[in-house]
């Protein structure tokens, strides 16, 4: 399929209103929505589906207005990221929810990131939600700099060199989603663990032989279904 195909329904069924946005970044955000099939609705009203909002904070009176209505309040991040892979991506990730505050979390622009074990998207939304927190990222691991190390497996040169560095901390990105969800910066040690070991646990023994089992995995803003069959 064309790529201009898939994008013509992207966003389908989507009447959007836009809040806050400079004219240059309003006109980027508006085309990719009518270009994907959304209609501008120009004024809130009922018939509203998506606000859109850009530099308005989570407890703005429209971002409350709109949740009271039961519409979707996203920031533009989720207009660029549902138009680039050509489908709506979740509503429900943090990374698109409106800020408590544009300055960040407190005291995490005294941070500090690097990261380790991350592929392309998943890199960029580590470094998506560093950014939200307030907090700075640093492709290098610069021992005496650095604070966090966000971990995938716990392993490699960037791993065993913090690891020897006892003043970095070492989490996995579930820190960074839950920080942003309590917007505090939350104690490190519940986080050491690879993702994949806080979601995946293999069957009890007593499961039926032959069944495919399913277990859905979080991953920065993806969802990957793993099947587990119990044979003889």
């Amino acid at each position: 399929m064309p790529e201009t195909d898939s994008h013509s329904k992207t966003f389908l069924g989507v009447r959007f209103v836009l809040f806050g946005f400079d004219p240059l970044r309003e006109t980027e955000v508006k085309s990719k929505l009518v270009s994907g099939g959304g209609v501008d609705a120009v004024q809130y009203s009922g018939n509203c589906t998506h606000v859109i909002v850009d530099k308005i904070v989570h407890d703005d009176a429209v971002c409350v207005g709109a949740r009271n209505d039961r519409k979707t309040v996203v920031r533009g991040l989720w207009v660029d990221h549902s138009f680039d892979i050509g489908m709506p991506v979740d509503v429900t990730s943090i990374m698109y929810r409106p800020l408590r505050d544009l300055n960040g979390i407190p005291r995490a622009s005294n941070l500090i990131m690097c990261l380790t074990g991350y592929q392309r998207q998943d890199r960029d939304d580590i470094m998506t939600m560093v950014g939200l927190m307030g907090a700075h990222f640093s492709k290098p691991l610069v021992a005496n700099r650095v604070t966090h190390l966000i971990c995938y497996k716990f392993e490699g040169e960037k791993y065993e060199l913090a690891n020897k560095m006892k003043k970095i901390k070492l989490v996995n990105h579930r820190w960074l989603e839950d920080c942003l969800k309590n917007w505090e910066l939350l104690p490190e040690d519940n986080y050491s663990k690879r993702p994949l070991e806080l979601y995946v646990q293999p069957p009890s023994q007593d499961v039926e032989l032959g069944v495919v089992y399913h277990i859905q995995v979080h991953v920065p803003c993806y969802y990957i279904v793993i099947e587990w069959m119990v044979i003889l």
